[in-house]
């Protein structure tokens, strides 16, 4: 019996709590409590108890006795004798049983991951024998663990409950300070400013944190704005543990929780504290600055909340040429946001009666819909509840789902042989709505049918209509009444988690909007040269007109010239509109919501545009719309020539299609889908210069040209001379929803430039044996045009901006048409000057590094 030895609590003093099935102590705070070896105390209770001790009696007192007390002293005292004899035999062997234990050895060392038994060993600082009293050290208060074991010389320990025991101590949680060094841990003065691309290790000095999680933000503080917080090689904070670190140079005589630990044989100096390497990413000059003051800012993932109470350590960061470059080109080259710590603080961990997983099966398991895993054992703190999201159809439509606790053991339940016990069952179901069906529960697996209630407040009995299907717009958001869920427990001596399974309708929306008007905008500056192409003064009072019939065409064609010079757009604009929004649910089904809608809000934007243009009408606006006018005619005051301009309305198109999907590695919801926004065009326009009518401006040279322009309109032949200004842009924005589904904006258009020259005359011949009457007509331009294209994309190295331009060469163009009355003649040659080029200029530049 005792090679066997059981370290218990010798009292659970006032604020300590002791579970006797894993021989657990925690105390409130550090400092020494008492123990007792369970073998020992039993052997206590059978410490012989020394006989009761007779009174000796003088021989003159025995001789004054009777001969019947004699006789009864005498056999008292015989008696006593034997009962003093077997008493020393029995104390004899109570103290060579006792003395078994002197040879005891002792473990007081860290619990991490695991107790390897073959990994225990003795601890110099204990001495051989019996201890009834143990020291808890500052330096491990926060909750991390620390296991006490005797054993004797003969055999070895066991590393496991009820032999040895667990010991935590509670403290208070705090941050005493924070400091930034180097690798070498010299420290960096706060007004140091440090290169980008450094590596420097932060170290965060702690109390009552042993064993804790905490998540480490940075930030940049700024004075006028708002601190950035910097990004952790995507995430937004380091996830570290607390341990116990050997100190170092920097940490002598500095203010922290410090303490000596038997580590090997030998005692060594630790400090309780986090060390993080940062590397000083250069992507944080894009998000926050070049000169960057870096601080921690520490939140406990046990309790949810931010450390205050410690003042802030500084790191300046700069671009500056004269910052310090400390550790370049660091190996890893990026940050590590989480590292998962390895001390226990969980004694459960320890229970035999356990699961390790929960995973969510799905029945049949599809490339779609594949199994999840919804909890697993790890070291990091798990909640005590999860919400389990999945996709359904509705009630017409069951899915089949299972609930697996995965490698449970309930051999050794706390609870054997009562109600509880977690042989008899390990899932417990606490609500079952109307969507779910549970097929069976075998204490390990429990199987269920699940769907969505499109309708639960009218039990499925009325007919889906587009109004109700409308409540599902977003469907991530559910209403308050049908956020019903199954609720189980999973249960085990170790483990006890809650398990709310949330079913998210199957619906796939689709959208495709789109509003412009038919035909552009035309617009002509006539500040002309207003002689006349006949001598008819009585017609040109009647119909003015520009110097080639050409511009004056398209003037007509636009609708009318009016006093100022300004023409007017044709009346009755012609909408494009359209608007189409469906659903599709329960495995295919399909239903159109907007149809109704979009032709309501058709004819209210014709109504819009009918009541527009009656009040251009009655106000004259069209004399007076400064818009236009003032950015046309100023134009022609500039050059003194006619301006022909044509400009597009902008046509915009919205489409898009979402869903609801889920996250298999963090069971989260999401929007999954793509918005595309599209303006095609944006902008595009013409803009034509008369080339001849400008010089007909210039003093002298001017009126030879009318003089020439008068002579040949009167031998019926005209010559043009036209300079145009081409462009457009289009623009298409396609968002995802997602978040790393990535996000893209494009530009695209067309620059140019065509000059064009071009005649026409007429040919009237009558003889006497034959006539000609016909016309013929010349034009040569020349062409040149370059198309800029412009996009933000996205790749493993981050966001960038790519643009690239390709030139369209220079072409010449000559046509020559005759016509006669009954036949025509063309000739038309083209003549290359430059070749085309594409990418002629181009380049890529990231504006966010991952």
């Amino acid at each position: 019996m005792e090679k066997q030895v059981h370290i218990i609590p010798k009292k659970v003093e006032e604020g300590q709590k002791y579970d006797p099935r894993l021989n657990s102590l925690v105390l409130k705070k550090a400092g020494s409590f008492n123990i007792a070896i369970k073998e020992i105390e039993d052997l206590k209770k059978q410490k012989p108890i020394a006989p009761k001790s007779i009174t000796e009696l003088s021989k003159e007192e025995y001789s004054k006795l009777s001969e019947t007390a004699r006789w009864n002293y005498d056999v008292d005292v015989k008696q006593y004798n034997i009962d003093v004899k077997k008493y020393n035999e029995k104390q004899k062997l109570y103290n060579e049983r006792l003395k078994k234990f002197d040879d005891l050895n002792w473990t007081w060392q860290l619990v991490y991951n695991e107790l390897d038994s073959s990994k225990i060993t003795r601890n110099v600082d204990f001495k051989k024998g019996i201890h009834d009293s143990i020291s808890f050290p500052k330096l491990l208060e926060g909750g991390g663990m620390a296991w006490l074991e005797a054993w004797h010389e003969q055999d070895k320990p066991k590393g496991t409950y009820p032999f040895g025991m667990y010991v935590q101590a509670e403290g208070v949680s705090e941050i005493v300070r924070a400091e930034w060094t180097d690798l070498r841990y010299e420290t960096i003065n706060q007004t140091t400013k440090v290169a980008f691309g450094s590596k420097v290790i932060l170290h965060i000095y702690t109390a009552g944190l042993y064993g804790q999680e905490v998540e480490v933000h940075l930030a940049d503080s700024d004075v006028f704005t708002p601190n950035d917080k910097l990004k952790i090689s995507g995430k937004d904070f380091f996830t570290r543990e607390v341990k116990v670190y050997k100190l170092k140079s920097n940490d002598i005589n500095k203010k922290g929780i410090s303490g000596t630990l038997t580590i090997d044989d030998a005692p060594v100096n630790y400090a309780q504290k986090i060390e993080i390497e940062v590397v000083l990413d250069n992507a944080w000059i894009k998000t926050a600055g070049e000169n960057l003051k870096i601080f921690p800012i520490i939140k406990s993932i046990k309790t949810g909340t931010f450390f205050t109470g410690f003042s802030r350590s500084y790191l300046q960061v700069s671009k500056d040429e004269k910052s310090i470059s400390l550790d370049q080109q660091p190996i890893p080259a990026t940050n590590m946001p989480l590292i998962v710590g390895n001390v226990e603080t969980n004694v459960a961990h320890f229970d035999h009666c356990k699961y390790t997983e929960i995973e969510l099966k799905v029945i049949p398991e599809t490339e779609k819909e594949k199994n999840r895993i919804v909890f697993k054992e790890n070291n990091m703190v798990t909640p005590l509840a999860y919400n389990i999201p999945i996709i359904c159809a509705d009630t017409d439509h069951f899915k089949d789902y299972a609930i697996e606790l995965m490698n449970l053991n309930t051999e050794e339940c706390r609870f054997d042989g009562k109600s509880n016990d977690h042989k008899k069952t390990s899932i417990n179901i606490l609500k079952t709505p109307e969507n779910y069906k549970i097929t069976n529960n075998n204490g390990k697996t429990l199987n269920f049918k699940a769907a969505f209630n499109y309708h639960p407040s009218n039990d499925n009995l009325i007919e889906k209509t587009s109004f109700n299907m409308l409540e599902y717009i977003w469907p991530v958001s559910l209403r308050d009444d049908n956020k019903h869920a199954l609720e189980l427990r999973a249960l085990s001596c170790r483990y006890e988690k809650g398990i709310s399974i949330i079913a998210y309708p199957d619906v796939k929306w689709a959208l495709d909007f789109r509003f412009g008007m038919k035909g552009p905008e035309q617009y002509t500056h006539t500040n002309l040269p207003n002689y006349p192409r006949n001598s008819d003064e009585e017609k040109v009072e009647k119909k003015p007109q520009s110097r080639h019939s050409d511009s004056f065409e398209k003037a007509k064609k636009a609708g009318r010239i009016n006093t100022y010079g300004m023409e007017k757009r044709a009346n009755g604009m012609d909408l494009e509109f359209q608007l189409v929004l469906k659903a599709e649910y329960n495995k295919g089904e399909e239903i159109e919501l907007a149809d109704k809608y979009a032709q309501k809000i058709k004819k209210f934007l014709e109504l819009l545009l009918s009541l527009k243009e009656g009040l251009d009408t009655l106000t004259n606006i069209d004399k007076i719309n400064s818009g236009h006018k003032s950015a046309v005619k100023g134009i022609g005051k500039i050059l003194k020539s006619p301006i022909i301009g044509t400009i597009d309305y902008p046509a915009i198109s919205v489409g898009g299609k979402w869903q609801v999907a889920i996250k298999d590695e963090t069971n989260e919801v999401y929007t999954d889908g793509k918005v595309a926004l599209r303006f095609n065009p944006l902008l595009k326009g013409d803009v034509s210069l008369d080339i001849i009518a400008a010089v007909s401006y210039v003093p002298a040279f001017g009126q030879a040209v009318k003089a020439i322009e008068i002579a040949l309109n009167a031998a019926g032949a005209e010559l043009n001379f036209m300079l145009t200004i081409f462009g457009q842009v289009n623009v298409e924005l396609e968002y995802a929803l997602a978040e790393k589904g990535g996000s893209n904006l494009n530009l695209n258009g067309e620059l140019g430039i065509k000059l064009v020259l071009s005649g026409k005359v007429k040919i009237n011949l009558n003889a006497i044996i034959f006539s000609v009457d016909g016309e013929i007509q010349a034009e040569a331009y020349a062409v040149t045009s370059i198309k800029p294209k412009a996009s933000i994309g996205h790749d493993k190295k981050g966001t960038f901006v790519e643009a690239k331009c390709d030139f369209m060469g220079i072409n010449i163009v000559c046509i020559i048409t005759a016509k006669g009355k009954n036949n025509q003649v063309q000739y038309k040659d083209t003549y290359n000057i430059l070749d085309r080029k594409d990418d002629f200029v181009k380049g890529k530049k990231y504006i966010i590094e991952s």
